[in-house]
């Protein structure tokens, strides 16, 4: 209740100490100094864990949550910078909805698809069949004198291919990109390779809805709910569970109940040294202090997947670094070769998608330019192209 309190009805900020008018703040510091260590350690440490599976000490205010950090500049406190946003988008609204989108719904705003992500990648897959290459390894990027024009070297099942393009967007993980890039410009590829990706584990499990602990249900017997993120103080090891069963239809048979947990993080590297039963145990013994029952039958391991480099980091120097990559790539006189990708816009996926789209806009923006001023596009739309996307899957 205490912490509640703190979020409704919050005490006046700190003043930022004269550190922070040049210092980056952590996630823990500038939560810390607005709301309190308790509105932190109960609230916003879980949250990191779920969004980033970070470590809210390193992770950047800035640079990770910077819509909520910019409320302090705009207002001189979260709930002065609050109100100045509501005031703001009062006075200038946001243009109305695409019509061609399906109208919002009403309640529950969680959404997934019938047979999970994966049916977004292949619809995709399927509308753009024709324009796309997988399996195609880029294993070099160099620029042609000549005709200004990027060669991109690929290794495919075919054999070696070559691109050639007036821009690239490279949405590779950057650890990825620094390798291709470390000959054209070793100051772009230390930056990009210095940016910090810790594994993660997904644990799939299934339990009989009679294992799960009797105040964990509805009067129908069901378990409601999105899921839950874990406080590290409560010394639970799995970072977040999901209740995908409870959330999305046809997930698992009736009286059945299944739970997408994940683990590992910046905080527990190990899970990289750990068999998937061991991991299922670990993610197993947690449910049980929070939502199963102690002496329940053991749940049946659905699925265990660990990414050994999972979700880019946005730490403090986050920023420093991105633009330390963008300004070596022109340096190198590679203007037109395009960062984009989870660690440049955020992690979630609605944020990828609008970058997406963002980059796309750009892209053709400049290529009808070139095309208004004489440029050649090129003819071949195989070997030579107004644009290229190197991405990884």
């Amino acid at each position: 209740m205490h912490a509640d309190m703190q979020v409704t009805r919050p005490q006046p900020a700190k003043p930022p100490s004269p550190q922070c008018t040049y210092r980056e703040e952590s996630v823990k510091e500038f939560v810390s100094r607005n709301l309190g260590q308790e509105v932190f350690f109960r609230l916003i440490d879980p949250f990191c864990s779920g969004v980033y599976a970070g470590d809210p000490a390193k992770l950047s205010m800035k640079a990770a949550f910077g819509r909520i950090w910019i409320l302090e500049k705009m207002g001189g406190s979260l709930v002065g910078g609050s109100l100045k946003l509501f005031q703001e988008r009062r006075n200038n609204p946001p243009p109305p909805r695409n019509p061609q989108l399906p109208p919002k719904p009403k309640g529950q705003t969680v959404g997934s698809f019938r047979k999970g992500l994966k049916m977004l990648p292949e619809a995709i897959g399927r509308n753009i069949k024709d324009n796309i290459r997988t399996n195609w390894k880029l294993t070099g990027v160099s620029k042609d004198a000549s005709s200004g024009h990027y060669v991109l070297n690929y290794e495919t099942p075919t054999g070696p291919q070559e691109v050639r393009s007036h821009q690239v967007i490279a949405t590779l993980p950057s650890w990825v990109l620094a390798d291709v890039l470390r000959e054209k410009s070793a100051k772009a590829a230390e930056a990009l390779g210095s940016l910090d990706y810790p594994p993660v584990g997904a644990v799939t499990l299934s339990y009989p809805i009679s294992s799960v602990k009797d105040d964990r249900k509805n009067a129908e017997g069901k378990v409601p709910g999105f899921g839950q993120l874990h406080p590290r103080t409560q010394g639970i090891t799995t970072l977040g569970t999901i209740y995908s069963s409870s959330l999305f239809p046809g997930r698992a048979p009736d009286g059945n109940l299944l739970l997408l947990s994940y683990i590992g993080g910046a905080m527990n590297r190990g899970i990289v040294d750990q068999t998937p039963e061991q991991l299922a145990d670990q993610v197993d013994k947690d449910l049980r202090t929070m939502l199963i029952k102690p002496d329940a039958p053991k749940p049946r391991m659905v699925g265990v997947r660990v990414w050994p480099r999972a979700i880019p980091q946005f730490n403090i120097g986050h920023q420093e670094q991105l633009e330390k990559a963008k300004a070596g790539l022109s340096e190198a006189g590679m203007d037109d070769f395009v960062l984009g990708g989870n660690y440049v816009c955020g992690v979630a996926l609605g944020k990828v998608v609008d970058h997406g789209y963002e980059l796309a806009q750009a892209v053709a923006n400049r290529a009808a330019s070139r095309s208004s001023n004489g440029g050649n596009s090129g003819k071949d739309s195989t070997s030579q192209q107004p644009a290229a996307a190197a991405s990884s899957a």
